[in-house]
């Protein structure tokens, strides 16, 4: 069976089910997700042992001309992107089955959404992105008002809203490309700008495409200052799929993004990049700080995290865009534990204010060591693999003011998560109910979380060999981060982040704190918002 058909059951098999589910809607008909699960798994696997065969796999539907034709392409991102798409619906599945199982209509959307999302990732043509982000944003909408109440309401209608105005950009970037080029294809736009010097001209077509694409993107990877839909709308989901929208589906826009820097190759626009993506992610922790909801401050730390992402990315080179996709995935695993963990505290204790939960650690041990072990990942500690993507990060900077604000922002990670810790001490106020498939779901994560430690700088050089481009400074980048995965320097560093953090924590972060009050309930309206988007889009098309 050749490349082409594996692509076509990898994106249809999970959309067939979901409609075979809802048609029937039979209790033995919803045990077909786990056998759509099982074929994803294996496609992914054979597209990953093709690949580091043959290198990137590409082809064109309907043997039509690239030109005009919908191509698809897998390299090593898209591959990345795969293996956390089949991770997190199981994961999702397991999770949530013994509450969702006879919800038919909740088993359609989560199924259909992985169908398309497993197209947009292979998808290597602009309007068929277009297409497909905007079908995966209504999903995730229905998705985060599906309890019904007014809140998810409000933040799902709000998510679908301004992302559809942020995508609404990206359709008139669209246009403007087609116009002068002739063709919406990533690989034949990229070769023909490779040769022109269209960013050159001020207010040209191509610059001002670039920027509404450049956008829309930043919209979607929740960057600074166009961030507000992300809290609201990972707060009011359920857990499952809150891990679900802050652990993969807001990376689409990263995601994107990569995709966008890499056809235009604009070195102007890097430099920007880092230093939103600093903006964002101390944005984030401000946010994060402020916050008493255990899901808001989970929330609010994703914007942090992908700051670290755009940071990396910034730096313009081999080393850098590395460490993009280890953080990428990292974040993936110990995000969607703790939103996973956070899910089965709140359903116990039946409150989300951190300053209400105590003594998780004595009431839900297991899951308390495995949350653990997701916080200390998060922070970037030694022995955890936040360490080893924030360590390449890190050797990708190479100006030191940049160097200082990612430590200044490696700083506030660290105190931003402080304030969750304190749920782990004291009495425990509930009895612990056992609910098997989500603590097994938690375990999972946690056990790949810490298998990466030991075998992730080890798998990360093939699967960089796929996309055929491998520079000797980012072969040896990996090299010293492996020799420092057990230096006791970097743990003293560490501990010396921690007590810092640890005493800024204890003398300004105050419960009462007016300040800390302003910051957690303001809000951002629809109307400002959509200024700021506008605003924002001519500030980039003036820098560039």
């Amino acid at each position: 069976m050749n490349q082409f058909m594996y692509s076509q059951i990898l994106i249809f098999t999970p959309i067939l089910v979901s409609v075979l589910i809802y048609t029937f809607s039979k209790d033995w008909i919803s045990y077909a997700v786990f056998i759509a699960q099982t074929v994803v798994s294996l496609i992914v696997i054979e597209f990953w042992q093709y690949s580091l065969r043959e290198g990137i796999i590409k082809f064109t539907l309907g043997g039509w001309s690239k030109m005009i034709g919908i191509e698809f392409k897998v390299d090593n991102l898209s591959l990345i992107f795969m293996t956390m798409a089949a991770i997190i619906w199981w994961v999702i599945l397991i999770y949530s089955w013994k509450q969702k199982k006879k919800d038919y209509k909740f088993l359609f959307f989560l199924m259909f959404l992985e169908g398309c999302f497993l197209a947009l990732i292979q998808v290597n043509d602009l309007f068929t992105l277009f297409v497909l982000i905007e079908v995966i944003t209504i999903i995730s909408s229905i998705l985060i008002i599906y309890k019904k109440d007014g809140i998810s309401l409000r933040a799902g209608l709000y998510y679908l809203l301004f992302n559809s105005i942020g995508m609404t950009i990206y359709l008139f970037g669209v246009h403007l490309l087609y116009v002068k080029l002739g063709t919406l294809n990533m690989s034949l736009i990229k070769a023909q700008l490779a040769g022109q010097d269209f960013m050159s001209v001020d207010y040209s077509i191509i610059q001002v495409s670039f920027a509404c694409f450049f956008v829309s993107m930043c919209v979607k990877a929740a960057m600074f200052p166009v961030y507000e839909w992300l809290p609201r709308a990972h707060t009011a989901a359920p857990s499952y799929i809150s891990a679900l929208l802050s652990s993969l589906l807001v990376k689409t826009g990263v995601f994107g993004l990569i995709r966008i820097l890499d056809v235009y190759q604009v070195e102007s626009i890097y430099p920007l990049v880092f230093y939103l993506g600093c903006l964002t992610a101390l944005s984030g922790i401000i946010f994060t700080i402020s916050q008493n909801d255990i899901k808001g401050i989970l929330a609010f730390s994703t914007i942090s995290q992908i700051g670290f992402i755009l940071m990396s990315l910034g730096a313009n080179s081999d080393i850098g865009l590395t460490g993009a996709y280890l953080h990428i995935f990292n974040h993936f695993i110990f995000k969607s534990l703790l939103f996973l963990g956070a899910g089965i505290i709140i359903n116990d204790y039946g409150v989300r204010r951190v300053t209400e939960i105590r003594g998780v650690f004595r009431s839900h041990t297991l899951l308390s060591i495995c949350m653990i072990i997701g916080l200390f990942s998060i922070t970037g500690a030694p022995f955890f693999i936040g360490f080893i993507s924030k360590s390449m990060i890190k050797l990708s900077i190479e100006s030191p003011l940049q160097l200082n604000m990612f430590r200044l922002v490696s700083l506030g990670s660290i105190i931003s998560y402080l304030k969750f810790t304190q749920i782990f001490f004291g009495e425990p106020v509930k009895k612990s109910k056992k609910n098997i498939g989500q603590l097994y779901s938690v375990m999972f994560l946690t056990f790949v979380c810490v298998l990466l430690y030991y075998t992730e700088l080890k798998l990360i050089t093939p699967i960089l060999n796929i996309n055929g481009v491998q520079s000797m400074q980012m072969i040896n980048s990996i090299e010293y981060v492996k020799k420092t995965l057990y230096d006791g320097y970097y743990l003293l560093e560490y501990l010396m982040y921690f007590s810092i953090a640890f005493v800024v924590y204890k003398l300004l972060i105050k419960p009462n704190n007016k300040l800390m009050h302003y910051v957690r309930h303001f809000r951002i309206s629809f109307q400002d918002a959509i200024v700021s988007l506008l605003v924002f889009l001519i500030l980039i098309i003036e820098y560039l």
